[in-house]
């Protein structure tokens, strides 16, 4: 072999090495994103299980009770989240639209819901309030970007 030749072998070698290399930067991104999904996911999880626990606490609480959410993950713009309350089945519905991806949550209210409400928070809008109001003899749950 002259000087400055490289050998089949050689080349057969870093070559593999490269694939390796670009095998294990690929799964190691893959395995990245499935995590940022699963935080989301259980973020809006236990989101979803606060919004139904703080429902039945201010149903509990009475007329004028208030107690403000934020959003459980940082909204950018473009993002948000919609919180519903659904009177025919007592359901909470929260879907979150976070970075490109749709998320869904429901949630069986322990108290009833007597009217539909429907709020969305988003960068501008990332705090509401989750509010009791009696009306004839009835304690209706609201939701309201201010107390």
């Amino acid at each position: 072999m002259k000087r400055g030749q490289i050998s089949l072998d050689f080349l057969f070698a870093i070559t593999l090495i490269a694939i390796t290399v670009l095998n294990i930067v690929y799964i190691a991104n893959m395995q990245r994103s499935h995590a940022e999904t699963f935080d989301a996911t259980t973020r809006l999880k236990i989101f979803s299980v606060d919004m139904r626990d703080t429902v039945a606490k201010v149903y509990a609480s009475g007329n004028g009770f208030s107690v403000k959410k934020e959003p459980p993950i940082p909204l950018d713009s473009g993002d948000s989240i919609t919180i519903q309350l659904i009177t025919g089945n007592n359901t909470i519905i929260i879907t979150a639209n976070v970075g490109g991806r749709q998320y869904v949550t429901v949630q069986r209210s322990p108290v009833p819901i007597y009217q539909n409400e429907s709020i969305q928070m988003t960068p501008d809008n990332s705090e509401i309030w989750v509010k009791a109001r009696e009306r004839g003899g009835k304690v209706y749950v609201e939701l309201s970007y201010s107390p």
